[in-house]
C-alpha cells in the first residue's frame, strides 16, 4: 500500500489547490514542481534586477465564496490591495477612455458624463443579455458536472433563452456587440472594449464566428460581482500562501522535481519516475498539465486508446502574443489628448489600448498569414502605482501583452518577429505615454515558446486549451460523469484543462481534490 494518499505534478495554483484542499482535509500529498518557484503561470519571481515579476495572471477576480474558506489565504499570509480603477480602456485617438471604478456612483458619473445615456444603457442591457449564458457556463460555481452545449440548448426554458444560446455558442462577439452598441461612431469605444475582451483567451477575431463565447465567459460575474484587486507581492503569493498551508498540515511541495513518466500498472496510475530515477508511489496521481502534455508526454500512447490520442491531438492551443515586462525609472505619463488623465494616478495602473474591431479583424488575419499585425491590442499595468514592494526604491515595473503574434510562424522567424513586434507595442505605449520608452531601464519580452519551456504548457497557451464553443464546457471533460477523471485509473486533472477552464479561480483544483476524496480517498 502506498505511504502517500496523492501525487500532484505541477504547482501552478490549481494544484496547489488541489493539494492544500486534500491536506486539510488530513490525507498525505506531494507536490512536485519542476522549476524552482511556485505559481507557474500566476507565480511571481525576480526576472528584471531587484523586481518581483509575474510572468502570467496579474489581478484577481472575486473568488467563489467556498474555495476562499477552503483556502484561508489570508490565514495564510496573502494580502489583498484595492483597486480604486480597477481598469482603463484607451481607444483610438478622438475617442473617450473607459475607466472602471470601484466606487458605483463614480462608474455611473463617468458612464453618464464621458458616455452618454445609450452607451451606459447599451452596457446594462447587454449584461443582462449574458446573464443567462453566463450562468449556465457555471464558470463560478464549485463543484458542478459541466453539460454539452446541446442538452443546454435543449433545457433552454423558453425559445429566446435558446435564442440567446444559439447566439453566444455560434455567433461571432461583434453580433452580439452591434445589438447593444450599433453607432461605430458614437459607440467606439464600447466596441473596441468588448472586442479586445473576446480575443485574450482564444485564437479569433472578434467578427470570427465562435468569439461571443470568449466574450461572454470574459465577462461572467460570480455572485460577488466583478471587482478586481491586485495581490500584494504579487500573483504569485497567492500560491506562495497555498505552500505554507500545504507544508503546515503536513504535505510536501518538492521544487526542481521534474516528472518523467506516469507510471501505470494494470490500468492504474500508481505513482511517477522523477527524471532523476527516482519512483513515488501513491494511491492517486492528479496532473495539473494541460491534457497534450498529461497523455502524450508522461502517459504514454500505449496506455490509451487511438481515438482518444487522436481527441487530445485536435484540441487547438495556440499563443498568439507577446509577453513584454518593462522595470522603469519613473512612473511614465499620459501626454497629447490623454494628458488629462494625469490628474489621477491610478488611472495609470492598468486596462487595455485597443484599436477598432474592424483593425482587430484584420490583425487576426494577418497572424493567420504568418505576419505582424499593424494594430496590436495591448494589455497594460503598471502595479508598483499600488504595490510599490514589487520594484526598487523610487523605480516601477510594467507588463504588457501583446495580441496577434504570428504563432504559426517557422521557428527560425520567430525571434526576429518577437523582436519587432517588442518594439511595435512600446511605440503604441508611447502614443499614450510619450516618455514610455524613454524610463525604459531594463526589459524582458517573451512568446508563447518561452512559456512552453518554463511551464510545460503545450505550444505555451496558458487557456489549456483556447476558450473555443467546442473546447468548452462538457469538452473539457475526457470521462462522462465526471469533470476529472481519465481512462487511466486513478489519474485526475486538476488545472484548467477542466471545466470551468482558464482564469485565477482555483475551481479547478478545489473541484478535482473533492472528486478525488468522493470517488478514491474516503
Amino acid at each position: 500500500m502506498p505511504e502517500t494518499d496523492a501525487i500532484v505534478i505541477g504547482a501552478g495554483h490549481n494544484g496547489l489547490a488541489a493539494a492544500a484542499v486534500l491536506a486539510k482535509q488530513g490525507h498525505s500529498v506531494i507536490v512536485l514542481e519542476k522549476n524552482g518557484y511556485v505559481g507557474g503561470m500566476t507565480g511571481t519571481r525576480e526576472i528584471l534586477k531587484g523586481c518581483r515579476n509575474e510572468v502570467g495572471a496579474s489581478c484577481l477576480f472575486p473568488l467563489a465564496q467556498e474555495v476562499t474558506d477552503a483556502l484561508d489565504f489570508e490565514g495564510n499570509g496573502a494580502e489583498f490591495i484595492d483597486l480604486p480603477v480597477m481598469a482603463i480602456n484607451l481607444p483610438n485617438s478622438g475617442a473617450k477612455p473607459l475607466l472602471f471604478y470601484t466606487n458605483p456612483l463614480r462608474q455611473l458619473v463617468h458612464f453618464l458624463l464621458d458616455h452618454g445615456p445609450s452607451a451606459m444603457l447599451g452596457f446594462i442591457k447587454l449584461m443582462r443579455f449574458s446573464k443567462y449564458p453566463a450562468d449556465v457556463m457555471d464558470r463560478f460555481t464549485a463543484g458542478r458536472l459541466p453539460k454539452t452545449m446541446d442538452e443546454l440548448l435543449a433545457e433552454a426554458p423558453t425559445p429566446a433563452a435558446r435564442e440567446q444560446l444559439e447566439l453566444v455558442f455560434k455567433g461571432s462577439a461583434m453580433d452580439l456587440i452591434e445589438r447593444f452598441f450599433p453607432d461605430p461612431v458614437k459607440h467606439q469605444t464600447f466596441r473596441a472594449l468588448l472586442s479586445f475582451a473576446a480575443i485574450q483567451s482564444t485564437y479569433k477575431g472578434p467578427y470570427s464566428p465562435g468569439s461571443a463565447f470568449c466574450l461572454v465567459y470574459t465577462m461572467a460575474l460570480n455572485g460577488s460581482g466583478g471587482l478586481m484587486r491586485r495581490v500584494k507581492g504579487g500573483m504569485g503569493s497567492l500560491s506562495e500562501a497555498l505552500e505554507r498551508s500545504i507544508t503546515k498540515k503536513g504535505g510536501e511541495v518538492r521544487l526542481k522535481q521534474q516528472v518523467k513518466r506516469i507510471i501505470v500498472e494494470n490500468g492504474r496510475a500508481v505513482g511517477v519516475e522523477l527524471r532523476n530515477g527516482e519512483e513515488l508511489r501513491a494511491k492517486v496521481v492528479l496532473s495539473n498539465l494541460d491534457k497534450p502534455a498529461t497523455f502524450t508526454r508522461l502517459v504514454g500512447k500505449e496506455h490509451l486508446s487511438a481515438e482518444f490520442l487522436d481527441n487530445v491531438r485536435a484540441i487547438e492551443h495556440k499563443g498568439a502574443w507577446a509577453h513584454l515586462l518593462f522595470k522603469l525609472d519613473g512612473l511614465p505619463k499620459y501626454g497629447g489628448e490623454w494628458a488629462f488623465l494625469n490628474k489621477d494616478v491610478f488611472a495609470r495602473f492598468g486596462g487595455a489600448m485597443v484599436p477598432d474591431p474592424e483593425q482587430m479583424q484584420e490583425s487576426y488575419d494577418t497572424c493567420q498569414r504568418g505576419e505582424l499585425p499593424s494594430h496590436v491590442p495591448i494589455a497594460f499595468q503598471i502595479p508598483t502605482i499600488v504595490d510599490p514592494s514589487l520594484a526598487p526604491e523610487g523605480m516601477h515595473i510594467a507588463s504588457a501583452y501583446g495580441f496577434f503574434f504570428p504563432c504559426d510562424a517557422p521557428d527560425s522567424e520567430r525571434g526576429k518577429l518577437r523582436d519587432e513586434m517588442a518594439e511595435q507595442v512600446i511605440d503604441r505605449i508611447c502614443s499614450y505615454m510619450p516618455d514610455f520608452r524613454e524610463r525604459i531601464v531594463e526589459r524582458a519580452v517573451f512568446s508563447s515558446d518561452h512559456f512552453a519551456s518554463m511551464h510545460g504548457a503545450t505550444n505555451g497557451d496558458f487557456t489549456h486549451g483556447l476558450i473555443h464553443p467546442d473546447q468548452m464546457l462538457a469538452a473539457r471533460s475526457v470521462v462522462e460523469g465526471s469533470a476529472h477523471a481519465t481512462p487511466i485509473d486513478g489519474l485526475y486533472l486538476c488545472g484548467a484543462a477542466c471545466h470551468p477552464g482558464p482564469g485565477v479561480t482555483f475551481l479547478p483544483g478545489y473541484g478535482c481534490a473533492n472528486e478525488v476524496m468522493r470517488t478514491e480517498l474516503g
